[in-house]
C-alpha cells in the first residue's frame, strides 16, 4: 500500500490512502484535511455551513441593490442566494454572486446556489467610492469556452466524462493572493458535487480561477481540489458498522517562474513538500494548461 501511495504522489495523482474504521464514531479522528472535516461537520453533525459566499453582506452593500445590479429587473422572490465579499487583493472592489431560480424560492429556504436548477451570475463590483457598480459580470453557464476539468481517478457520477460540466453547486469564494500577471489579481470560486451510494456517499470540490480583463471576467484555470468518500462496509457484532474512508485535498501555489506574461502554477497535495501538477499559461488558448509529468 505504501509503495502505491508513493507512486501516486510521484505521478501527481491524489495520494491520500483509504482508511478503514470500525464505526462512525471513529471517523472524525481520522480526518486529515479541513475539507473532509467540514463535510463531516455539516453533513453528519448537522452544523450550519460557514458563510463562504458572503450572504451576510459587508457594510455598505444592500441585498436588493446588489441583486438589481447583477440581475436587473428580476423578481427578488426568485433569488436563491445573493452574496459578496470585499476583495482585499484589489482594494475598492468586491466579488459578488447572485443565483436565481425559475420561480419563487421556497419559504425558509437556506441560501444556496444550485448550479443545475438556477442561473448564476458572478461579478466584480466597484464599491469605493460611491454606490456599488458592476465592473465585470459573467454568467456561469460553462461550455467549451471554459478550461476543461481533468479528474485523476474517479469523477463525480453525475458528470461522467464531460470535462466542461459545471459543478452541482457553487460553494465559496477563494480570495487567496493569486497574482498571475501584471494586471489585477485573479480570484477563485469553488464548486462542489455530491454522489450518493447505497451505503454512503462522496463530496468533491473544484477550483475555478477568473481574471479581470477590463470589463470582462475570464475563466482561466480549473482543477479538482478535494474528495471525501465514505462507504459503509461489514456490520460488527455489537451493531456498529465498518466504514472505508477516502480523503485527499490540494493547494494551489503561484510559482516565481513566468511564461508568456503569467506565473506558472503548481497544484500540490495538502501537506506535501514537493511534487505536484505543473500548469503553464498558454497564450494561444488564453488560459492555463497542465504540463505532462517530468
Amino acid at each position: 500500500m505504501r509503495l502505491l501511495l508513493l507512486l501516486a504522489c510521484a505521478l501527481a495523482l491524489p495520494c491520500q490512502a483509504q482508511q478503514r474504521v470500525r464505526s462512525l464514531d471513529e471517523i472524525p479522528a481520522t480526518l486529515a484535511t479541513p475539507e473532509g472535516r467540514e463535510v463531516w461537520a455539516t453533513q453528519m453533525e448537522g452544523r450550519p455551513a460557514p458563510d463562504h459566499l458572503g450572504t451576510r453582506l459587508p457594510d455598505g452593500l444592500d441585498r436588493a441593490a446588489l441583486l438589481d445590479v447583477l440581475w436587473p429587473g428580476v423578481d427578488p422572490a426568485r433569488a436563491r442566494l445573493v452574496g459578496a465579499r470585499p476583495w482585499a487583493q484589489h482594494p475598492g472592489h468586491a466579488v459578488a454572486l447572485a443565483c436565481i431560480g425559475d420561480g419563487p424560492a421556497p419559504a425558509e429556504a437556506e441560501p444556496e446556489c444550485d448550479a443545475w436548477s438556477s442561473q448564476a451570475a458572478l461579478a466584480v463590483l466597484r464599491i469605493d467610492p460611491g454606490p456599488p457598480r458592476v465592473v465585470a459580470r459573467l454568467a456561469l453557464e460553462g461550455g467549451d469556452g471554459w478550461p476543461p476539468m481533468a479528474w485523476d481517478g474517479d469523477a463525480p457520477q453525475a458528470i461522467g466524462d464531460d470535462p466542461y460540466a459545471l459543478p452541482q453547486r457553487w460553494e465559496r469564494f477563494d480570495l487567496a493572493p493569486y497574482r498571475l500577471g501584471d494586471g489585477p489579481p485573479a480570484f477563485g470560486l469553488r464548486g462542489g458535487w455530491s454522489d450518493g451510494y447505497s451505503g454512503g456517499g462522496a463530496s468533491f470540490s473544484a477550483l475555478y480561477l477568473f481574471e479581470l480583463r477590463g470589463d470582462a471576467l475570464v475563466p482561466v484555470f480549473a482543477a479538482p481540489m478535494s474528495l471525501y468518500r465514505d462507504i459503509a462496509g461489514d456490520w460488527n457484532e455489537d451493531g456498529t458498522r465498518q466504514h472505508d474512508i477516502e480523503e485527499w485535498a490540494r493547494v494551489l501555489i503561484v510559482e516565481p517562474a513566468r511564461h508568456d506574461g503569467r506565473h506558472d502554477l503548481r497544484l500540490r497535495e495538502r501537506g506535501a513538500r514537493g511534487g505536484g501538477q505543473r500548469w503553464r499559461w498558454s497564450a494561444a488558448d488564453g488560459r492555463y494548461r497542465r504540463l505532462p509529468p517530468p
